[in-house]
């Protein structure tokens, strides 16, 4: 790990061994089933006559509009779709224009739209065949471990991209098992740190810290960031939590971040985001309609909301990095001088 975040042979290595692509590998359901659901409900038959606005399209699929623009523009992204300057979808040349056009005899879509309904769904059912329904510390420990094989690539780049070396001490906030932590207790030694995150989180916690001997310099904080203030320290992160509540509930958390750290001090969100620079990211555009799914008012923001609540909430200096696939971060600092009332 230490090799993967030096400055001298870390580039090297996450161009030659990153995980990028086996990341994409183990995440490739998400692509499968936008292409799916756009040739049940006959995106590109729609399209093969003409290009249609976003609206357009939504009117005649009866799509609503929450979810309709993140899985267009994930098309887009994949290749099938083009999406012009006045914002019309139609049919790239890759295969849509053969293959998924129900009134063109080259039709392959029976077979997308036999997998959407049945063959899906069967597939899921995968993991059943190989263990026993588990119990709830099971399901909390395999879900925590899922986000550890999420955070720990960028958790990598986290510790090498930011300048950890203003600060002394940062809390993890839903750290999880405590891939954030634990890079960058490994990369910055001078750093201590802690994991505030839901009391049954802190044995999983301690026993992943353990294993990487950082016991003396990580510890684990019980509480929940909904109730009474966020604990304090240098640099306050907030790593893949923000994403699954609405814009009010982000904006309160990112304030009492602003009001646990000290003058000076800083707090990253990193995240799926969907960041404007990177309008071809497939992966970006793909886990908004996952969050969608998942989460009664959860969404992907924008880099550039997520600089605006910052910006709003006091920090200055805010700065946006792509991290890895669909994840960006964006980090600020709390000023020492307050701004003048106008």
């Amino acid at each position: 790990m230490r090799a993967f975040q030096s400055r001298i042979t870390g580039p090297v290595l996450r161009r030659v061994a990153g995980p990028q692509n086996t990341l994409e590998m183990g995440m490739a359901f998400w692509s499968s089933r936008a292409v799916l659901a756009a040739v049940e409900f006959g995106v590109f038959t729609q399209l093969a006559a003409g290009p249609l606005s976003g609206q357009e399209l939504m009117d005649a699929l009866g799509w609503h509009p929450r979810t309709a623009g993140p899985v267009l523009d994930a098309l887009v992204a994949l290749g099938l779709l083009r999406r012009d300057r006045a914002g019309r979808y139609s049919n790239s040349r890759r295969g849509a224009l053969l293959f998924f056009d129900r009134a063109k005899p080259s039709y392959l879509g029976g077979l997308m739209e036999l997998s959407s309904r049945r063959l899906f769904n069967l597939w899921s059912r995968l993991p059943s065949f190989f263990s026993a329904p588990y119990r709830d510390p099971a399901a909390c420990r395999s879900f925590l471990i899922g986000m550890t094989g999420i955070s720990t690539g960028e958790a990598m780049l986290i510790a090498a991209r930011f300048p950890w070396k203003r600060f002394r001490s940062f809390v993890d906030i839903g750290a999880a098992q405590g891939a954030l932590a634990v890079s960058v207790a490994l990369t910055h030694p001078h750093l201590t740190g802690a994991s505030y995150d839901l009391a049954a989180v802190g044995p999983i916690f301690e026993e992943y810290v353990e294993s990487f001997a950082l016991s003396e310099r990580l510890r684990f904080i019980p509480g929940d960031m909904h109730h009474g203030p966020l604990p304090t320290a240098h640099v306050i992160c907030f790593g893949h939590v923000l994403h699954g509540y609405g814009e009010t509930k982000r904006r309160e958390l990112i304030a009492k971040a602003y009001d646990a750290v000290p003058i000076g001090g800083a707090v990253i969100v990193y995240d799926a985001m969907v960041d404007p620079a990177h309008p071809h990211n497939f992966a970006s555009h793909q886990s908004s309609p996952n969050i969608m799914l998942e989460t009664r008012e959860g969404f992907d923001a924008t880099t550039t909301q997520c600089t605006d609540w910052l910006r709003a909430a006091g920090f200055v200096g805010v700065t946006t990095r792509h991290l890895i696939g669909p994840t960006s971060m964006v980090f600020g600092y709390k000023p020492r001088r307050v701004p003048s009332e106008p």
